[in-house]
């Protein structure tokens, strides 16, 4: 009997119907093969790394650094479409640098930072070059399948026998992560807190956070990319597996991405409730919750977490955060710790609070508003789609906004950051498709 087909027919452009579509297929593939690089060294522990001249090079920095040369063959042959968000994103990026050197010198500024806008900009860049139709993306999906399962299971495994499997493994190879490494706080000891009669897994994940936020993001994806066959249900059970780091941002991750998953199918075969209508009233929501609140919808977001202790010390970390931001909001103040109670830890569970910490307003509200304008484009381009491609791209626009809701209760560092970039990439390429001919 035949395989079953992984991708629909319905999805395969005309021109893989002609007789070179063998040949047409493997020119698609090798052009999103760095994409897939890169997601695989996003995916790998971070005790994998070398030092070099006092930068260390974890294996997602040492794909980045490794595609540079594709990069700049592919944009000096013009491949890159540039528009207003990628210039947006640059200098979102390019402030980096910028501001690390006003608060060290341009020496320092320029080693440090440089290596910081290559993690922002890079996976970024490498996603735009890369997709071009959510095709690619589909091809993405099936070609990360082995290695989603695969973590997936770490995380399950550990989470179940309530001992850490993979860290230890490469700790024992390349020596265990130092506290405090460029700037980004990271885990000498391996977490076993229990929770739930369960193990919190790191899996090969930086943190049980990060790693239940990565797992959780493909829920999404898969479920609504129109795969077929084992990759869906590997692709699925990768998402299910966050559960596993018994995390509260993984948790409001699968539930927002549950949540809007539904409501598409409800609108889908209901006459009396669309995303027109959802979308204006659930910012109107948040707007007034965000008003109402003393504290804004920030506090309120972090204050329901399985751990209520969590919760109250992001509140802290909001309140010395935006305190400090209000005192430098231009450059930061670098990797410099904050001002705040002496007890408090220096780690600051809020991705855009830390930016604008580190590098002031600049960044963060750049990224942030690439991100958002991510979203709308998805929806944009979703409009007057055949249906499948409709539901794909809602599912993609569904993951970045988990993703973009999750990264005001923790920080992305390390694959998971990568990944986070990567998906905004992959936001405004699809979204910026819908005005090109097809």
């Amino acid at each position: 009997m035949p395989a079953p087909a992984i991708i629909g027919p319905e999805f395969a452009p005309q021109a893989m119907r002609v007789p070179a579509r063998q040949e047409s297929r493997r020119v698609a593939l090798a052009s999103i093969l760095p994409v897939v690089v890169l997601f695989y060294a996003a995916l790998l522990p971070q005790e994998i790394r070398f030092s070099l001249l006092e930068q260390q090079f974890y294996p997602y920095r040492i794909a980045i650094f490794g595609l540079l040369p594709w990069v700049f063959f592919r944009l000096g042959q013009g491949e890159m479409r540039w528009n207003v968000w990628d210039v947006v994103f640059l200098i979102g990026s390019a402030w980096i640098i910028i501001s690390l050197m006003a608060v060290y010198n341009p020496a320092t500024g320029l080693r440090r930072g440089g290596a910081a806008v290559l993690d922002a900009f890079m996976p970024y860049l490498v996603t735009r070059l890369c997709i071009r139709s959510t095709t690619d993306l589909r091809r993405i999906l099936v070609m990360i399948v082995p290695g989603v399962f695969l973590a997936g299971s770490a995380v399950m495994a550990e989470s179940l026998l309530q001992r850490p499997i993979v860290r230890p493994i490469f700790s024992d190879i390349f020596g265990p992560l130092a506290r405090m490494e460029d700037g980004v706080t990271t885990s000498s000891q391996f977490i076993t807190e229990k929770r739930l009669g369960l193990m919190r897994a790191t899996g090969p994940f930086a943190h049980p956070i990060l790693g239940g936020v990565f797992l959780a993001s493909l829920l999404p994806l898969f479920w609504a990319s129109g795969v077929r066959s084992w990759p869906l249900y590997a692709g699925l059970f990768a998402g299910v597996c966050s559960f596993f780091s018994l995390s509260s941002a993984a948790f409001l991750s699968l539930l927002i991405a549950g949540s809007l998953l539904t409501f598409d199918y409800v609108q889908r075969i209901t006459s009396f409730v669309s995303w027109r209508l959802f979308i204006p009233g659930l910012a109107a929501l948040l707007a007034a919750i965000h008003i109402a609140s003393p504290s804004g919808i920030v506090a309120i977001l972090v204050r329901y977490t399985l751990n209520p202790q969590t919760g109250r010390f992001r509140t802290l970390i909001w309140e010395y955060g935006t305190a400090s931001v209000e005192r430098h909001p231009w450059v930061g103040i670098g990797f410099q710790e904050y001002v705040r109670l002496r007890w408090m830890v220096p780690s600051v569970d809020n991705h855009f609070l830390l930016l604008a910490i580190r590098h002031g307003l600049v960044t963060p509200v750049l990224f942030f508003l690439v991100s958002v304008v991510g979203v709308a484009m998805l929806a944009l381009a979703s409009r007057g789609k055949p249906e499948p491609e409709r539901r794909f791209l809602v599912g993609i626009a569904i993951c970045l906004f988990a993703f973009v809701i999750v990264s005001f209760t923790t920080s992305f560092f390390g694959g998971a950051q990568t990944w986070f970039y990567m998906m905004i990439g992959v936001a405004i390429s699809l979204g910026a498709a819908r005005a090109r001919p097809q």
